[in-house]
């Protein structure tokens, strides 16, 4: 079952900005989404101010994801180092 999927304004920002002079990084992370919505499982889920949400590494990146019903919520994408402490602020 594949799920729908809404993607919040940061989300764009970021992955745009991550993206744009990278199309090899472009091609893993957009490959690693397209799991996610195949299988949106494969996420680990964080814990403590990330409680309900799941991340998935492309390194050195990590995708935030939320998970309800048949619809997947990207959150955020970051650098590993700074997209933990970004959504706990």
């Amino acid at each position: 079952m594949t799920y729908s999927y809404r993607r919040s304004p940061t989300f764009d920002r970021k992955f745009k900005k991550i993206t744009e002079k990278d199309r090899g990084l472009k091609d893993r992370l957009i490959n690693k989404i397209s799991q996610i919505l195949d299988n949106p499982e494969i996420g680990d889920f964080k814990r403590y101010d990330l409680k309900g949400i799941q991340g998935v590494h492309v390194n050195p990146f990590v995708i935030l994801y939320r998970v309800s019903r048949d619809t997947v919520d990207f959150v955020n994408i970051d650098h590993h180092d700074k997209v933990y402490r970004k959504l706990k602020k």
